[in-house]
């Protein structure tokens, strides 16, 4: 086949999202790609706190993300181009070695297994209320559409674009739908910590800010977003810019949806809730904004779920290409059709055990995931990169990004990313195994923080000085 007619079929159909403006391409990177499926639960973890302190964490949040996305974006950009890897922790392998680089795989492939149970758990809870049919019923028909796609193939970043856009307008379409039902008085609702003597109170605050902090995977996301635009953007400015404002607009669209559903629908009604919030939506509201919900549902746990699969599975591969490498058909067989199902299979089995012991719950499976695997890989490992960009490159990729390359935001970032996971370990989980593995993040990520104010000036290493490639 030519390279003419490889690129007709690369840019027909679907796949023309990706002749957008380098720019908006970035931007539908960050802002469609990556929109998270936690909108589903977002107000139900929110109205225990009231809107104003959510809005508030989602804005603290999004200054966070920002600097990773940033020095995500720096350290894919000061690569040639043919250094550049597919994967995140193929970007922290070349600039910090193959350890860390193992231990960012484990937290996106953490990551990608809580949000596929997250997703089983929304999607046959809320099908199983809107039609009457069993869980586990939708849960297998779930499962085989699942198993299907991933032997196949996975779901394309250009079906993702299509489909993050459809459900930004259908979130856009029930926000002014709920316009009739919004009582201002109940922005007053708010239950922080400390108030009326209540104390640290994590059981307010703590499904909220985990899974906040689970929702801004954009980040994971530069990298093979890179790989469409930079090639029409080698200066990267639109690159990096189209991120951030992604980015800012994701955020946007959450304090939108947070705001009004938890100002149109009492707090009682929401607080507790383990499934979806457009269950209790449609209860309260209209048959259209029920409606509206049963596709969003579809599009956002159900697209999120089988592209978490497919990742899964791909990483799964990765793994059994590392130890075993065999050129046989049959091992080639195996590999592909059993052994890459292999976490999607346990995922399933578990929510099936969830469901059935009436433990299934959206918002904890996302909050364990946020602290314990967004930790690591939308923040942690993203500061240790710009340390090593830092060191190594003196000048940053754009002037504004100078501010961001001060050390006083990296080790802020640090230092507000510990204090979380290890409250989350300490006065939030009870779980012994799980507290151990959020103080063991914290106290890396404080030794990283030591380690980093150990060190003196940069290095006097020349501005146009590239990494070295294994």
């Amino acid at each position: 086949m030519t390279e003419k007619k490889k690129s007709v079929i690369k840019h027909a159909g679907i796949n023309r999202v990706f002749n957008l403006h380098p720019f908006w391409l970035s931007f539908a990177f960050m802002a469609l790609v990556s929109l998270p499926m936690s909108f589903v639960a977002l107000p139900i973890t929110a109205a225990a706190i009231g809107p104003l302190p959510a809005i508030g964490i989602i804005i603290v949040i999004t200054l966070v993300m920002i600097l990773s996305t940033c020095a995500i974006a720096e350290a894919i950009v000061l690569l040639p181009d043919h250094c550049r890897p597919q994967t995140l922790d193929g970007l922290v392998r070349v600039y910090l070695g193959p350890t860390v680089a193992n231990v960012t795989a484990i937290a996106v492939a953490l990551i990608f297994f809580v949000v596929l149970v997250a997703c089983a758990i929304a999607i046959t809870t809320a099908l199983s209320a809107f039609t009457g049919m069993s869980e586990l019923l939708w849960l297998l028909i779930f499962a085989i559409v699942i198993l299907i796609v991933i032997t196949v193939g996975s779901i394309a970043h250009s079906l993702s674009l299509v489909a993050g856009g459809v459900a930004v307008i259908l979130i856009m379409t029930v926000i002014f739908a709920l316009f009739p039902y919004i009582d201002f008085e109940r922005l007053l609702y708010i239950q922080i910590p400390f108030m009326q003597g209540r104390g640290l109170a994590p059981e307010l605050w703590s499904g909220f800010l985990g899974i906040m902090i689970l929702s801004f995977i954009g980040p994971i996301l530069l990298v093979p977003c890179a790989a469409h635009v930079l090639p029409r953007n080698p200066q990267a400015d639109l690159f990096i810019r189209g991120s951030i404002y992604g980015l800012i607009f994701q955020a946007a669209t959450m304090i939108l949806w947070v705001l009004a559903v938890d100002i149109a629908v009492m707090p009682g009604q929401l607080i507790g809730l383990h499934g979806t919030v457009f269950v209790e939506l449609g209860k309260v509201t209209n048959p259209f904004i029920k409606a509206l919900g049963a596709i969003l549902i579809l599009i956002l746990p159900g697209l999120a779920g089988i592209r978490s699969a497919g990742l899964l599975s791909g990483q799964m591969l990765g793994l059994v290409d590392r130890i075993w490498s065999s050129p046989s058909l049959g091992t080639h067989l195996i590999r592909r059709r059993v052994i890459q199902t292999i976490p999607t299979i346990v995922a399933l089995l578990l929510v099936a055990v969830l469901i059935e012991e009436d433990k299934a719950n959206v918002s904890a499976f996302l909050s364990v995931g946020g602290i314990l695997g967004s930790s690591i890989a939308t923040s942690i490992v993203p500061m240790m990169l710009y340390a090593t960009v830092i060191h190594t490159h003196k000048t940053p990729t754009l002037p504004f990004l100078r501010l961001l390359r001060n050390r006083i935001f990296i080790y802020g970032h640090l230092f507000f990313i510990s204090l979380i996971v290890v409250t989350y370990g300490l006065v939030v989980w009870d779980s012994l195994a799980i507290q151990i593995m959020a103080c063991v993040i914290a106290a890396g990520a404080m030794v990283q923080l030591a380690i980093l104010f150990a060190r003196h000036q940069p290095s006097a290493v020349a501005a146009d000085q590239q990494v070295k490639t294994p």
